[in-house]
C-alpha cells in the first residue's frame, strides 16, 4: 500500500506527534508497505530523518511561528513536492495536524477522490497562549476556546476517519461534535525502551525525571516546585529535564529562584537509542501535563522501568489507572505532587510493585501491534472509499 503522511510537525522536532507519526511508518515500511511524508523544512538548516528505504521525506519551505520557534510553518506544496506526490500515486491520505501542510493533504484527497484520514494528535486549545493576538487576555477566552474547538471540527470533517489515541479524548471530541471518531493509540519502540542497558550509576541517589517538550503549557514548573518540597527531605534525589522549548529559561530561573539549581538538569533533546539509555538512567518519570492526549513518555518510562507519577488529568489516569501502574496527583497541585513523589522513595517496595506493572501494561502498545491496527484502518478505508 502507499500511505501519503502530511504533517506540520516532524524531525527534527522531538514530540508526541513526530513519535507517533514514526512509529506507525516503519513497522508497515518493513513489511513492504511505502509513505511519501510532506513535512516543513526547518529555516537555514539541513532537515534530516532517520533512513528507510521505505519511507521518502518532501521537506517544504517554512518559517517558524514567532511565539514558539519550534512551531513551523509551510503554506504551500511547491511544484517540486507536487510532482513527487504525484508520481508516488498515493492510495491513501493520512493527515496528523489540522494546520497548513495537512491542509495541503486533504486538498490532494479531494481532488484525486482519495480515502483520508485523520489523527487528532493534541488540544490545540491548550496553545491558544502562543497564538499572535494583540490582546493577551483573548488567548484564553471562552470564545477563543469555542472557535478553536469549532475550527479542528471544521477541519477533521473533511476526513473519512478520525483517529485519536484514548478513549478519555475520544468522548471529548464527540462531545465537540466530531464524527467517525476512532480510538487508535499511538504506539512506542517497547523494544528499544525496555532492552537499552542503562549505565550504571556510582552515586547513591534517587533520579526524577520529565522529558519531553519543555513548553509552558505542560506545566513542568509543577514539576520543579514539588522537586523543591522533595529534595528539602531526600537531598540525595535529582531531577532531569530532557527535552527543548520555550519555557526552559523561565524553569532554569525557577531552579535558582528556589535553591535547587544544582540539583536539576537540562542536558537537551535526544531521540531514539540514546534517549532510552537516558531515560533507564533514571528511577521515576514525573509529569504534571493536564493536556495529554494518551501520554507516550509515561509509557516509554514504563517500558524502561521507571516508576510514574502523574497529574489525575486527561489521558493520563488510564496509562496509570487507579494507582495500579504508577501513582496520581490532583492536577495543578505541587503539593500532591511532591507528597506522591515521597510514597515512592519511603515505600521501595511499593515502587518495585507498580514498576513491574507499568512495564506489563506498556507492553501493549508496541509500535508493531498499534501498526497492524493501523493497516486494518486503511483497508477498511479503501474498501469504503
Amino acid at each position: 500500500m502507499r500511505i501519503a503522511i502530511f504533517t506540520d510537525s516532524f524531525w527534527p522536532q522531538i514530540n508526541g506527534v513526530t513519535t507517533a507519526i514514526w512509529n506507525y511508518c516503519v513497522p508497515l515500511a518493513d513489511e513492504g508497505h511505502e509513505f511519501i511524508i510532506f513535512a516543513p523544512k526547518p529555516a537555514g538548516s539541513v532537515a534530516e530523518a532517520p533512513a528507510h528505504k521505505n519511507i521518502q521525506t518532501i521537506w517544504l519551505p517554512s518559517f517558524p511561528l514567532p511565539s514558539y520557534k519550534d512551531y513551523l510553518v509551510a503554506y504551500h506544496l511547491p511544484s517540486a513536492a507536487k510532482k513527487k506526490l504525484n508520481e508516488f500515486a498515493p492510495e491513501i491520505v493520512h493527515v496528523h495536524t489540522p494546520f497548513f501542510v495537512a491542509k495541503q493533504g486533504l486538498d490532494y484527497a479531494k481532488k484525486h477522490h482519495l480515502p483520508s484520514v485523520g489523527t487528532f494528535h493534541t488540544l490545540l486549545t491548550e496553545f491558544l497562549e502562543y497564538l499572535p493576538l494583540p490582546v493577551k487576555e483573548l488567548k484564553r477566552s471562552p470564545i477563543m476556546e469555542k472557535l478553536t474547538w469549532k475550527y479542528m471540527q471544521h477541519f477533521y470533517s473533511k476526513c473519512k476517519v478520525l483517529t485519536t489515541p484514548s478513549t478519555a479524548n475520544a468522548h471529548e471530541l464527540q462531545q465537540h461534535g466530531f464524527k467517525h471518531v476512532q480510538v487508535l493509540t499511538n504506539g512506542i519502540d517497547y523494544t528499544l525502551f525496555a532492552k537499552t542497558k542503562p549505565k550504571k550509576s556510582t552515586k547513591k541517589e534517587t533520579k526524577l525525571l520529565y522529558y519531553g517538550r519543555i513548553s509552558f503549557e505542560k506545566r513542568i514548573d509543577i514539576v520543579v516546585d514539588a522537586f523543591a518540597r522533595v529534595h528539602e527531605q531526600f537531598p540525595h534525589t535529582t531531577l532531569t529535564i530532557i527535552g527543548s522549548g520555550p519555557a526552559e529559561n523561565a524553569l532554569k530561573a525557577q531552579t535558582h529562584a528556589l535553591g535547587i539549581a544544582s540539583a536539576v538538569h537540562f542536558p537537551g533533546a535526544f531521540r531514539g537509542k540514546e534517549l532510552a539509555e537516558r531515560v533507564q538512567q533514571h528511577d521515576i518519570m514525573v509529569t504534571a501535563s493536564p493536556m495529554e492526549t494518551q501520554g507516550l513518555t509515561v509509557l516509554e518510562a514504563m517500558a524502561a522501568g521507571l516508576a510514574v507519577v502523574g497529574a489525575d488529568a486527561r489521558a493520563i489516569p488510564l496509562a496509570i489507572g487507579n494507582n495500579e501502574r504508577g501513582l496520581l496527583f490532583k492536577e495543578g497541585d505541587a503539593i500532591d505532587c511532591a507528597t506522591q513523589l515521597e510514597k515512592l522513595l519511603y515505600h521501595p517496595a511499593l515502587r518495585k510493585k507498580l514498576i513491574a506493572a507499568g512495564k506489563k501494561f506498556s507492553k501493549h502498545y508496541d509500535k508493531k501491534t498499534v501498526a497492524k491496527q493501523l493497516l486494518k484502518l486503511y483497508h477498511s478505508s479503501l474498501h469504503h472509499a
